[in-house]
Formats: C-alpha cells, sequence, structure tokens
C-alpha cells in the first residue's frame, strides 16, 4: 500500500476574507509583484498571510532600485517626483531594502498568486523596525496580529534572530494567556527588549555610517 504523500508545511492560514476594499488593493499588489518580480513587505505582506490589517500603500523588497524603478515604469507604474515614489492606480508604491527587514529574506512564498516574502521574514522585519522605533509600534501590532490569527506560539521563535526571540515571546504570551497580566506599551518596550534595542541601535548606526560615505 503507497504511503500518502506528506503535506507542504503550511505558514499562514487558508484565507476567507479581507477588511473592506482590500480586494482592490490586492490586484494592485499583483500588477507590481507580476511586473518586478519583487515579493511584497509590510501591510500587504501581513493580509496575506492571513492579518486583518488594511493599508493604502504597497511596500516590495528590491535588491536594485534601479532596475526595479525601469520595470515599474514599462509596467505604466509611473513615478512621482514631487512625493518621490510610484504610483499605481492612485496607491503608492514603496521600494524597501533588506535593512528594513533585519536582513535579506530566507524565503519567499506564493500566496493567491503573488509573491510575498515568507512568515518568518515578516515577522523579523516587523520587530526589527518596531524595536527600534515606538513611533512605529504598528509595526508590533502586526506581529500580534499575526500571532492570533495564524496562530503563532512560541514554538515558532526559534525561526526569528535570537536577539528578537525574548520579545517574540513576550507577545505570545500577551495573545494566547488570558490570564496574564497586561504590559504596559512603556514597559514593554524597555523590559525584555533592551538587549535587542541595543544591538539593533548598533547595526543602525553602522548603516547610517555607510550611507553617508
Amino acid at each position: 500500500m503507497a504511503k500518502p504523500s506528506r503535506q507542504p508545511e503550511r505558514d499562514h492560514p487558508d484565507s476567507t476574507g479581507m477588511p473592506p476594499g482590500m480586494e482592490e488593493m490586492v490586484r494592485r499588489a499583483k500588477a507590481v509583484t507580476d511586473a518586478t518580480g519583487c515579493p511584497l513587505v509590510g501591510a500587504m505582506a501581513v493580509v496575506l498571510h492571513g492579518g486583518g490589517r488594511t493599508t493604502r500603500d504597497i511596500d516590495i523588497y528590491s535588491t536594485d532600485f534601479w532596475e526595479t524603478h525601469t520595470k515599474l515604469e514599462s509596467a505604466g507604474i509611473t513615478w512621482n517626483p514631487a512625493r518621490r515614489e510610484h504610483v499605481v492606480d492612485g496607491v503608492p508604491v514603496h521600494m524597501v531594502k533588506k535593512d528594513s527587514l533585519g536582513g535579506p529574506p530566507k524565503r519567499i512564498s506564493t500566496i493567491k498568486g503573488i509573491k510575498v516574502i515568507g512568515l518568518a521574514d515578516l515577522v523579523r522585519g516587523k520587530l526589527t523596525v518596531g524595536l527600534q522605533n515606538i513611533g512605529r509600534s504598528k509595526d508590533i501590532a502586526d506581529v500580534l496580529e499575526l500571532i492570533r490569527v495564524v496562530p503563532l506560539g512560541k514554538d515558532f521563535a526559534p525561526k526569528i534572530p535570537p536577539k528578537l526571540r525574548a520579545a517574540f515571546k513576550t507577545l505570545v504570551d500577551q495573545v494566547h494567556e488570558p490570564r496574564r497580566s497586561p504590559i504596559p506599551t512603556m514597559e514593554f518596550w524597555s523590559r525584555d527588549q533592551r538587549p535587542a534595542r541595543r544591538k539593533l541601535a548598533r547595526g543602525t548606526k553602522t548603516t547610517r555610517k555607510t550611507i553617508e560615505r
């Protein structure tokens, strides 16, 4: 008797619905990724991985901004020099470097026929940015949403860098442990994340020096 074939590992839930108005954003995002071959990052990646996020822009990961720009222009997705961004059907399109993701993506998924960075890369990027800047608290909120809807547990932590695992596990507890007392926002930033923020800050300084050269 033949053994049943092994099912592929799922890293996101089956999406049965999206926030109102997001279907058109998904259509535009597919046009952008089809034109460039670049995967989605940011809020649209959260949506495709199952999160209930809404957004009014499209972010893609690019290793060569000029080449990506050329492909966008060829597809009729033009550059707006005043706003310094590409635009598709009135929606801004932004190119993102690996620095904003905590490193280059290790996995590219295809969801609904659209290229998107893998779930571990998405969580890594959101935590990297969110822990660096309290003004980016929405990135932490995105991780909380993914923990809730995928769902993700502490067993997911080994898939992200060690410096981010304490923060991730704290967020998992906040989602999945109803008896645990909620952590005030400022306490979260100052507690388990202090070592991670120091390392991230050093990386940021190095990047700035590199750019300034």
